[in-house]
């Protein structure tokens, strides 16, 4: 028997190895819990921006490494981060991982527009021309209608951080009403359009780098006021437009150039409608709609849908058949199409009017439905979509003697609601939308269709 000096020692031994097998058993031996990832603060300077703002955030955790998503990556504790200039709303993630688990917390940030212009110091006067969005965030304006004694030949690169205009590079060919698509690797692809010299078929590559332009293979017909869709294998679809030359009709034919080739294909079978001043949508399933546009035929399709894998074109069920053109349509997030404003032409009566209807393509059924009524009757329509898909649009024509200096956002459920007008009327100018969020509006005619110098920022 141990003696009462030496029990209480034993006893303390036992206990310790008694406890360590039950918490072994139990699973809490594995470390200590204060070396689990906890976050004490994932916080933002202020609760809402503007487009082009940055946020401050402020982190600390503690028990691991922790990354910001998206966008942001690994962050130290304690430290103070500036986010990327912020164009929509955006939820971040703060992530903090160890060997001993992970944990996480959300930060949502709303960003909203200032809805205000800010008039840029560069002029550049142009209408009709093509504008497009680089891989380095700067735009091309091409070609177009520049009050000289040609159709302008120019390629302009507008710079956002500086707010300026340089002409970096010349088309082979003046041009306007023509289609500039951008492809995966950074050249642009410029077919059609009224052209000063050369055969009307001419296209040609241009390099978003330097400016530099390259003939290619002409284009099996000369198109003017046609689509030009970047297909999602890379190819790039080309349908109706006005022919150009003697005998100029509209265009009921299709071709596809190829970029591994760098010649264009006629597609064997012809739309269903001939089609000029419509619009080409690539839908989520790589097929493509074409809708609207003005047309001789004497049957009119409203709209008709392409597929690349069969190279055929299928005709889509809508409730009125009468041709609408310079519209503008956009490919929604849940896959659907709208289609917003344009002009009407009745060809029983010759009469044209301006309209604020819109219509909704359903790819599923393959049917256009109405949408709710825009603000304002526009065509020559001016518009691109925020990824909540709220529908911005910026002057156009609003009757047959007047532009508009109205502006809307409009969304299929909520229908619409006037923006802040633009200083001037303007119709036939370009609008891109930075990478910042902000809105470049560049050129276009007034009312008596003098060409407009002032190019606008709106935030």
């Amino acid at each position: 028997m141990p003696s009462a000096r030496t029990f209480p020692a034993a006893r303390g031994a036992w206990l310790a190895t008694t406890l360590s097998v039950l918490l072994a058993a139990c699973g809490g031996g594995g470390g200590d819990p204060s070396s689990a990832p906890q976050i004490t603060q994932f916080s933002a300077d202020r609760t809402q921006y503007f487009v082009g703002e940055r946020a401050r955030l402020a982190v600390q955790y503690r028990g691991g490494s922790g990354r910001i998503e998206p966008g942001i990556g690994p962050v130290a504790s304690g430290s103070a981060i500036e986010t990327p200039a912020l164009a929509d709303g955006v939820n971040y993630r703060l992530i903090v991982e160890s060997p001993q688990g992970a944990t996480s917390r959300s930060l949502s940030l709303d960003v909203a527009f200032r809805d205000r212009y800010v008039a840029l110091s560069a002029p550049l006067r142009s209408a009709r021309h093509a504008a497009v969005l680089t891989g380095d965030g700067s735009v091309l304006l091409i070609g177009g209608s520049r009050a000289e004694s040609t159709l302008s030949y120019g390629i302009d690169r507008f710079d956002p951080a500086t707010g300026t205009f340089t002409r970096i590079g010349q088309m082979q060919v003046g041009r306007e009403l023509h289609r500039a698509t951008r492809l995966a690797d950074g050249r642009i692809l410029v077919t059609g359009g009224g052209v000063t010299t050369l055969d009307a078929r001419s296209a040609e590559l241009i390099d978003e780098r330097t400016g530099a332009s390259t003939r290619i293979a002409d284009a099996i017909a000369g198109r003017i006021d046609h689509t030009a869709t970047l297909l999602a294998d890379g190819r790039v679809l080309l349908a109706g437009g006005a022919t150009a030359g003697s005998g100029a009709m509209i265009s009921d034919t299709a071709e596809i150039w190829d970029p591994a080739t760098g010649q264009f294909r006629l597609v064997g079978a012809r739309m269903n409608t001939r089609r000029m001043s419509h619009t080409a949508t690539l839908l989520a399933d790589g097929r493509v709609l074409l809708a609207g546009g003005f047309s001789s035929s004497a049957s009119y399709a409203p709209a008709e849908v392409f597929d690349p894998a069969t190279e055929r074109f299928t005709a889509a069920s809508a409730p009125v058949a009468l041709q609408r053109g310079l519209h503008s349509a956009h490919r929604l997030a849940d896959g659907s199409v709208l289609i917003v404003g344009g002009d009407q032409f009745d060809p029983a009566t010759g009469m044209a009017s301006i309209l604020s209807t819109a219509l909704r393509f359903d790819p599923a059924t393959s049917t256009l439905a109405a949408a709710p009524a825009l603000a304002s009757p526009r065509s020559a329509v001016s518009s691109l979509r925020l990824p909540d898909d709220r529908i911005l649009m910026f002057g156009g024509i609003a009757s047959p003697t007047e532009h508009a200096a109205s502006t809307e956002a409009y969304h299929p459920t909520r229908g619409s609601h006037p923006l802040a007008p633009l200083p001037a009327a303007r119709a036939w100018h370009s609008v891109t939308r930075l990478a910042d969020g902000r809105v470049l509006i560049v050129g276009g005619e007034n009312s008596d269709g003098d060409l407009l110098s002032q190019a606008l920022l709106y935030e």
